[in-house]
Formats: C-alpha cells, structure tokens, sequence
C-alpha cells in the first residue's frame, strides 16, 4: 500500500480507476461524453485461505481476494459507484466509514438497505468526501466479518492543495485475529488512555489500567496474532527508506477489539490528521495510541539511518506479530534493536495536543444538547447500555437539518468505548472536563472507562437515520447503539 504522489496523478491522469497498485479493482468504461463522471469499481467478498505468517494459515472474508481489501482511491468530489457482489454464504453489507454518504448509501442493514444475500448484488454510488483517510467494511455480524478481514481503506485525495509536503505515502491498517494457535495477549479495556499508561476516567493512577482490567474487564474472544496489512511479523512487508525523504503514514485500526499505540524506534512521528482530517499544524510525539475505527496521518523524516523497528508497545502486541521491519538504504544486513513495551518516559499523542482545522459545516438551526451515559461491562453479562438502554430500545436523538448538536459521553462502564458517528464528522470539545480551544474533528472518539467523559459537537447537515455506536463490535451487538434521525 505503498504510492508516492507522482504515481498517482500519473494513475489519475491516465484513467486507471485511482487505486494504489496493490490490489488494483476493475473499472468500467469511462463515462459517456456529456454525463457526469463516475468512477465504477467492482468488488466482490468471499472467503479464503489467507497466511498470516508461515505456518499460520486462516480462514478469512475478503475483499477481491486480499486481506485487507483492495486501496481505493479518489478525488474529492468524484463519484464513485461501487458494484458489490456477496460470494459469501452469509448477507453483507459495505459501510464507507467517514464518508459522507447520502443516507441510503450508509450500508447499516435494517436501517438504511437490506442485507446484501449471498450470491446478490448491490451498486452503492455517492460523492466522495470529505478529503482524507477513510475506509469500508462490513457492518453486518462485525464480530465475525470484520473478525475475518472484511475492511480496507478509502483514500479521498483533496481536491486543494495540501499544506504538508511529503515524498510518497503508505498505508498501514492495524488488526487483530483469533488462530488459536498462539498465546492470548491482554485485553486493552482501558483503550487510549490505557495506551498512555492510564486507566483514564476517575482513575487517573499510572499504570491502573493493567490492574484493573482483568479484573472489570477483558470481554471478547482471545486475540492471538496481530497484523499489519494482513501480514504478522515476520511476514510483514518492510519498509525501506533512503536518508532525508519525507514518508507519509496513513493508520486505520481495522481491529475488533484492541487499541493499538504505534512507535518507530530511532524517530518521532509528526501527526498531521486525525481520522482523515487536517490538523492546523503538525504535532510532534513518540507514539501513537489508536482506539477501533480510528485512523492518523503522520509524517516521518528518514533521518536516522540503519535498522529499526516500527512497532505497537501494547503488553504482547509486537510478540504477536505487529511489527514490520524499518530499513534504509545501505543497511542491508543490520539488526534491530528489540521493541520496548510501553510509553514510559515518551510523549504520546492525546486529543489535546492537536489543534484542529475547522473543516465541519457552519450550523443554521438552533442548538441541541444530549447526555449519553454508557454503561455495561458486568461480570458474566454482555449487555452493553447507552441511558441504561439496549438497543433497539435505546431512544433517537432526533435533530432537524441545520441543527448544532451537543453530545456529551460519560463512561460508567469499566471498559473504554470508541464512539462513532455516521454521516458526518465531529469536533472533540472537551475530554474529562477539559475544554479545547481548537477542537480535532474525528468521526471516532475514544471514551475512557471509569467515568471518562467526552463532548462532540457536529452540525446535522446529511438528513437521514444514522448509527452513533461503539466501534466495538461485542459492545455494539450488547446493545450501545441508539440511532441519529437528521430530519429535514
């Protein structure tokens, strides 16, 4: 998933359908004279045998035969149509995670189409934006589908130029996967916070979350291999740098349950995006904590020649298999020094440290506050509650088209919850009573445990119905789910 900014203008300019040349789709015949172009692409999930790691071959779901799915690329403001055929023996959709869809385009079966039945067909076509690093995946049974692989990224290009210059880019999409032929790592209940070496919330102790996690949390299957782009070490692919270029990594934790804090020994990262969304200037930190669903961009300079490791510094996690050799060249032969777990005495990225680019529609409505208490997560129950309600029960936030709508998260559970929105994109006001002068915008946010609190803002611009969940899916399907009707 490797692509300087050349190639793709050459790719572009040529017609080729926009896609990274790893996994190329099938585009159809350019439009007609005088119609608005689209651009066609073709995907089809089945199931595979994929190797994760010598010796370490899965049963998968995939999109056109790889694990993760093809790269998409477009312009923003294309329009893509995307023809999906279900080869698999179970029904399907595809969600475009971070993508403004009309609301029929949403992929959430029951609520904006019917599940796609094995052996159908589904032609989704929408605009593509907002700019940035997005992704699809399925949205039906998650703990399964996108268990096995159903996920890929979605790379809009600007349609402006970028204010960051860079030299090419690479997309690295983070997961976690059920062998059975390995050690279990922990569970990483606390989220993000838990990646800083914090319970979050109330708790605000050092080093509580690996305490107190098995004892409140740890629901969800026991992961056993980690990967980056389908691959667990050593089979990952390296990454091979010449001194003084510029890299731009793009992130997307394609992950069920585990939170994810990437470093690069030897160098630090340079945050330019949080989940796909420029941020006025870059921030400089030494890792990375990334909850489910969420996606960074970050710029590495090559200034350290030799061999490194780039690796997550969860308990276990680069053991399992995340982590990818980092080579310049030259080095050929150099060893690595080993992955060191955890953050201490390093400055990882939170919320706070970004100041970002107001890129959310300008409100015209009036001004809607909700409170939404999360809750769940007891022993030997796996009903997970937004206002002590599961879902279907849970009740609507209903807004008007227009409207500036206030949410304010408060975890009472003892597990972190990544939130997502559908359809529009989000400011992060404030985490744990802390007010941010230059909100990030996301369309996740990781809520932390122990009465961990968070207040979004978005206005209501895409009328519709649309999901507001845990991007966990063993919470989603307990139930934290309640849904967002944009009338008008």
């Amino acid at each position: 998933m490797t692509l300087t900014r050349r190639a793709f203008l050459t790719t572009l300019g040529a017609g080729l359908g926009g896609l990274a040349a790893r996994g190329r789709g099938r585009p159809a015949p350019a439009a007609e004279r005088g119609a608005p172009p689209v651009r066609t692409i073709h995907l089809e999930a089945r199931a595979v045998r994929w190797e994760l790691a010598p010796g370490r071959t899965v049963r998968a779901f995939a999109y056109n035969g790889q694990v993760p799915g093809p790269e998409l690329r477009v312009r923003e403001g294309e329009r893509l149509r995307v023809v999906f055929t279900n080869a698999l023996d179970e029904p399907t959709t595809i969600h475009w995670h971070g993508v403004d869809v009309p609301n029929a385009m949403d992929g959430v079966p029951g609520v904006t189409q019917p599940p796609v039945p094995p052996g159908g067909r589904f032609v989704y076509e929408f605009v593509a934006r907002p700019a940035g690093t997005r992704w699809y995946h399925t949205h039906v049974a998650e703990h399964r589908q996108l268990d096995l692989g159903l996920a890929a990224p979605l790379i809009i290009e600007p349609a402006a130029p970028e204010p960051v210059a860079w030299d090419r880019e690479v997309t690295l999409v983070l997961d976690d996967w059920v062998t059975g032929h390995g050690r279990p790592v922990p569970p990483t209940a606390d989220g993000t916070a838990g990646g800083r070496g914090e319970a979050g919330g109330m708790m605000r102790g050092r080093g509580m979350g690996a305490m107190m996690g098995p004892m409140l949390g740890g629901h969800g299957p026991a992961y056993d291999t980690m990967t980056i782009n389908g691959k667990a070490y050593p089979a990952t692919e390296p990454l091979r740098l010449r001194r003084g270029e510029r890299v731009r990594l793009r992130f997307v934790n394609a992950s069920n349950e585990h939170t994810h804090v990437v470093r690069l020994a030897g160098h630090r990262l340079l945050v330019t995006h949080t989940d796909g969304n420029p941020l006025e200037a870059p921030v400089e930190v030494d890792a990375l904590p990334i909850a489910p669903s969420e996606r960074y961009d970050v710029l590495v300079t090559a200034d350290r020649p030799g061999a490194w490791f780039l690796f997550c510094t969860q308990p276990a996690h680069a053991d399992a298999g995340e982590r990818m050799l980092v080579l310049y060249e030259g080095a050929a032969g150099a060893r690595p020094p080993d992955p060191e777990p955890g953050v201490a005495g390093l400055l990882p990225w939170h919320y706070g440290l970004g100041r970002g680019r107001d890129v959310v529609p300008s409100a015209t409505g009036r001004v809607r506050a909700f409170d939404l208490t999360l809750g769940g997560g007891m022993p030997g129950s796996d009903r997970w509650t937004i206002n002590r309600k599961a879902y279907p029960d849970t009740d609507p936030l209903v807004v008007e088209r227009g409207d500036r709508v206030r949410v304010r998260f408060v975890n009472m559970s003892p597990e972190a919850h990544p939130m997502h929105l559908h359809g529009q994109s989000f400011r992060v006001l404030a985490v744990n009573g802390v007010r941010y002068v230059a909100p990030v915008v996301k369309d996740s946010v990781d809520v932390e445990p122990h009465m961990g609190a968070v207040t979004v803002e978005f206005t209501a611009h895409n009328p519709g119905r649309w999901f507001l969940h845990c991007h966990r899916p063993t919470h989603m399907e307990g139930g934290m789910i309640t849904l967002v009707e944009v009338r008008g």
